[in-house]
């Protein structure tokens, strides 16, 4: 194709703008994924990277309550290797998001928690975000607990999210923080 000597000039500025752009967008999305605050974390339930994100990047009160009090285990329990044991706790809800508000089905919503399960030579054994009150871990991550051969640390804390942001009073809030053996 001919093109006239001004106008080549233009089109290869052209070119190398759009590869350019496009080594930028992608390398621009691996990296956001990559800079997850949260990339070693199990997201079970509902939740969203956002969210956890938010979470994470932000400093949790001390408000027991709202931030999650275990059922099971109980402080200081020696649970079985088999079967797998399944984590349960109450919280109390802070404010929901406003009814009038327009909730976006694909964000976050409502209240979430974050268990850190942890020995002395690793702090973050085992994280994960959930938006439920039960936590049955799979069966790799149930090994990575049992195979730690010595007293477990699990804390809770949670948060409450409107469109992947927290609400006003939503924290994160610090919960229990509890320790177990499996044997």
């Amino acid at each position: 194709m001919f093109l006239p000597k001004f106008m080549r000039g233009v089109v290869f500025c052209g070119f190398i703008s759009a590869v350019a752009c496009a080594s930028a967008c992608s390398s621009d999305k691996t990296a956001n994924e990559s800079s997850s605050l949260g990339s070693d974390v199990v997201r079970d339930g509902t939740t969203t990277t956002a969210a956890l994100n938010e979470f994470l990047g932000t400093e949790a009160d001390d408000w027991p309550w709202a931030g999650g009090q275990f059922v099971t285990p109980m402080d200081q329990a020696v649970v079985p290797a088999d079967p797998v044991e399944v984590f349960t706790w109450n919280a109390d809800s802070t404010d929901p998001p406003d009814p009038s508000d327009t909730l976006d089905p694909a964000k976050q919503q409502g209240q979430t928690f974050l268990l850190v399960f942890s020995v002395p030579s690793n702090p973050k054994l085992l994280r994960v975000f959930t938006n439920l009150t039960t936590y049955t871990p799979s069966a790799d991550a149930w090994q990575k607990l049992v195979s730690a051969g010595e007293p477990l640390t699990l804390s809770i804390t949670s948060a409450t999210f409107e469109n992947d942001k927290l609400t006003g009073d939503g924290g994160p809030h610090s919960g229990q923080t509890l320790t177990f053996t499996i044997q």
